[in-house]
Formats: C-alpha cells, sequence, structure tokens
C-alpha cells in the first residue's frame, strides 16, 4: 500500500508531466514537425521509392513497362531529296503517361553512314498505341537505307487515372494513288467536353503490312459530339502500290504447239517463241504462293508441269515447248482444255482456291475429228470448256493472228469480255499483263489513323 505522501509526490510529478507535453511538446511538433509529402527527397509514408508510388502522382520505375516498338522506324520518300520517318509504339503503361519525352531519329545510307538526325520532345500517351513522325528531312542526293529511334532520357513517368477521351476515326478513304496521294477521313469526339491539340498521323500499308506511305496533320479543338473531316496528302505516288493481289490462286497455262506455231520462222519457231516470252512474262506477275501447270496441246494435250509454287521451273517448262516434228501436228483445243481442268481439280488443288486456265491458239479447232461432223472439234473444245465452268474454274482465251473463229473463242472464254485479240505476238505481253491484273483480287490500302491527344500545358 503506497504511503500517502509517495502518492502526493506521484500526482506532483504527473502534473509536471502532462505540463511539459501540452505546452513544450505539442508546441515543438506543431511548429517543427513536417508531413511527408512526394517532394521532399525521401523514402517515407506510402511512397515506393523517393517521391514516387503509393500517393505520389510521379511513379516509380519499378512500376513501370518501357514503350514497345511494334516495328522497326520506316523511312519514305516524299519528293527528290526529302524524306520522312516515322516511329510506331505503343505504351503498355495504362495509367502511366510521359509530359516530356526527348527523342532522336537517325538515318543511315546502305553503307551504314549516318546521313541525317533529327531530334525533338513529345507526349506519351497512357495505355496507347501512337506514332511519332518526322518530315521534311532534306538529305540531297543521298539515300536512307534505314533508320533507328531512342528516346534519350530517362522519362519521367506520371500516374493518369483520368478516363481518357473517346475519339473515332470512321470513313477512311484513299483517292489518287496513281499521281499525288490523298487520305480523307472523318474524326468524331464521343466524349463529354471538347477536346483539344489533337494529333493525326495517317499510315498506308499495302496488303501485306508494309508501311509505305505517312503524313500528320492537327485539330485545335474539337467540341462535344462534333466532327470534322481531315485530309492527307502526298506530293507524288507512293513508291510501292498499295494495292495487291489476294493470294493465292491456282492457274493453267493452256499452249497452243500446233504445227502453224512456226509459220512465220523454224529456227527459232516464230510465233511460239514470242508465245513463250509473254507467258514467262506473265509468270512473273504471280504471287509466291500461286500456284501454276502448263498444259501444251496439238494432236492431243500434255500435262508439262503439275501445279506447283515452283516458279522457276514454271519458267524452265514453258521454255521447253516445242513442235513437234513427226506427222501432222493439229489443233485440239478441246483436250487442252480438258487436262487443265483435270489439273485444277486434282488432289494438287487448294480448297477456297480461284482457279483459272488461259488458253492461247493461233488457229481454229481441228482436232479430234468425227466422221460426218465438221465442227466436232469445236463442240468437243465447248463441251470441255463448259464442264470447267461446272467446277468454278475461269476461262480466258487469246486468240493470236488472224484465222480464227472469233465467235468461238469468245465461247470458250468466261465471258466474251474474257476473250482478247492479238493481231500479233509483240501483242500478248500486254494481254498477259492484263489478265494477270484481272485475275488478281484487289485488296485495297490498309489506312491506319493514330491519334494523340495532347495535355493543355503542352506547346505542340
Amino acid at each position: 500500500m503506497i504511503a500517502w505522501a509517495t502518492r502526493r509526490k506521484l500526482q506532483y510529478f504527473g502534473i509536471i508531466v502532462a505540463f511539459v507535453v501540452v505546452f513544450l511538446v505539442v508546441p515543438f511538433y506543431i511548429f517543427i514537425y513536417t508531413a511527408p509529402t512526394c517532394f521532399d527527397r525521401f523514402k517515407n509514408g506510402s511512397e515506393l521509392g523517393v517521391d514516387c508510388g503509393g500517393s505520389c502522382r510521379l511513379l516509380c520505375s519499378i512500376e513501370i513497362e518501357k514503350p514497345i516498338s511494334r516495328w522497326d522506324p520506316r523511312v519514305f520518300r516524299v519528293s527528290p531529296g526529302v524524306y520522312s520517318t516515322i516511329a510506331y509504339l505503343e505504351n503498355p503503361n495504362v495509367t502511366g503517361e510521359a509530359l516530356l519525352a526527348p527523342y532522336t531519329f537517325r538515318l543511315y545510307d546502305k553503307e551504314n553512314i549516318l546521313i541525317a538526325e533529327r531530334t525533338g520532345t513529345t507526349f506519351i500517351p497512357k495505355g496507347k498505341t501512337f506514332a511519332i513522325f518526322e518530315g521534311n528531312l532534306e538529305i540531297g542526293e543521298r539515300v536512307p537505307a534505314r533508320a533507328t529511334f531512342d528516346f534519350t532520357k530517362d522519362l519521367v513517368w506520371e500516374r493518369n487515372t483520368i478516363p481518357a477521351p473517346e475519339i473515332l476515326v470512321t470513313n477512311k478513304a484513299l483517292i489518287r494513288e496513281e499521281t499525288s496521294p490523298r487520305v480523307d477521313a472523318t474524326v468524331k469526339n464521343n466524349s463529354l467536353d471538347r477536346v483539344t491539340s489533337v494529333e493525326l498521323v495517317a499510315i498506308i500499308s499495302d496488303a501485306s503490312g508494309n508501311a509505305i506511305g505517312a503524313s500528320r496533320t492537327f485539330i485545335e479543338n474539337l467540341e462535344k459530339n462534333e466532327s470534322k473531316q481531315v485530309v492527307f496528302t502526298w506530293p507524288g505516288p507512293f513508291e510501292t502500290k498499295a494495292e495487291t493481289c489476294e493470294s493465292p490462286v491456282d492457274v493453267a497455262l493452256v499452249i497452243d504447239r500446233s504445227g502453224s506455231m512456226s509459220f512465220l520462222g523454224k529456227d527459232p519457231p516464230q510465233p511460239l517463241t514470242d508465245v513463250k516470252n509473254a507467258a514467262g512474262y506473265f509468270v512473273n506477275q504471280l504471287n509466291e504462293n500461286d500456284q501454276g501447270a502448263l498444259i501444251s496441246f496439238a494432236n492431243d494435250a500434255s500435262i508439262d508441269l503439275l501445279l506447283t509454287k515452283n516458279l522457276f521451273n514454271f519458267q524452265n517448262t514453258i521454255n521447253a515447248i516445242a513442235i513437234q516434228t513427226t506427222g501432222t501436228q493439229n489443233t485440239n483445243i478441246g483436250d487442252g482444255i480438258r487436262k487443265a481442268r483435270d489439273e485444277l481439280i486434282s488432289e494438287r488443288q487448294r480448297k477456297g482456291v480461284a482457279k483459272v486456265m488461259i488458253v492461247l491458239t493461233d488457229g481454229v479447232a481441228t482436232h479430234p475429228q468425227k466422221s460426218g461432223d465438221a465442227q466436232y472439234p469445236e463442240t468437243f473444245a465447248l463441251g470441255a470448256a463448259n464442264q470447267a465452268k461446272i467446277d468454278n474454274i475461269g476461262i480466258f482465251s487469246i486468240g493470236l493472228g488472224k484465222d480464227l473463229n472469233i465467235e468461238f473463242l469468245k465461247d470458250i472464254a468466261s465471258s466474251s469480255e474474257d476473250f482478247y485479240l492479238a493481231p500479233a505476238a509483240k501483242d500478248l505481253t500486254s494481254i498477259y499483263k492484263q489478265i494477270a491484273t484481272k485475275i488478281c483480287k484487289k485488296r485495297p490500302a490498309v489506312i491506319e489513323i493514330l491519334y494523340r491527344i495532347y495535355p493543355p500545358q503542352y506547346v505542340i
């Protein structure tokens, strides 16, 4: 049991301690203590690093994934001596953005010599794919072969959890590709508020996904629900066409090697030699995923080359076509069509692939013969052609020279527009080119328009 005197001393001591806490410690704490902040250069509070992470706006490096380059920087020729370049990037950080991101483009020639350099500073939006475009790079006579792109400093990343404005880009269309290309598009603000400083970069790619042109434009203001038209232009045609063939296609060349194919000359046989050269040109128009077969005919037809993707063998087999020197060599167009059909529906065909045969002859059908029916060679050929059409095989017919039954050759073809008349062998290359274009199902250019909405404080 504590004595009365001791209790009184403890009471006095407690009063003294309370006085010190209230009148000395608390004021000292109030006036001296500084709460942790995101700018005190200490790791404190909820921070993951020094002044970053946690509740801080700045993000720590451990929270950030570096921007991803979707493909190597591309260089485009704009006009003689003038080029543009583009980097195609993705920011995987859905809440992280960088307001000031310094960068450098470098262009090198084929000897890996640096011929141009362009620096700049840009804005990296959160969680978006975006493009960094630089135009009007005047290089003179040097020709760039490749480009590099790098961010030149450690980027400062900030947290941004505000929903991004919703922008829609529609009605994209490419015109005047052969002269001065132009892309038109509609940009609409689907957000609840006005947006400002909208950058748009158009990238044109061919059907294989290769970028062949890029351009940039800006919209200063876009009100809520407002739509505006934007235009991208180029002073000259793209170096590669923006349309290419859909592949694949299975095609059979059916070539006349009857005796009349040497009536213009024997060594080398003409017009057969010119025919083979024109057919070789056609083979050069084929895609590496296409298949080709070769059928030649005289008294009977032969499958000289089964369907193959080996275009080198295709060329060599065409060059090997020869006119037999034993006996009369008649014109059995029907057997050529029949054997071409057989090959196009053989086990080597590919399901879902367009099938085409191109039949070339310099005369009328004279074989096979049927007693009492002078028209039988043509009737036989028409029957073979009709069967091929039933099998969804497209037929082009080419008549070379003057001794032709044009109406018959039109009936052979899938339509009268698929018949071509070549008065002379020199016309064949152009005809084969037209057919190559016709059987090529065009795929339109791929038009991609990327946008960035710059922060209000940013000066573009």
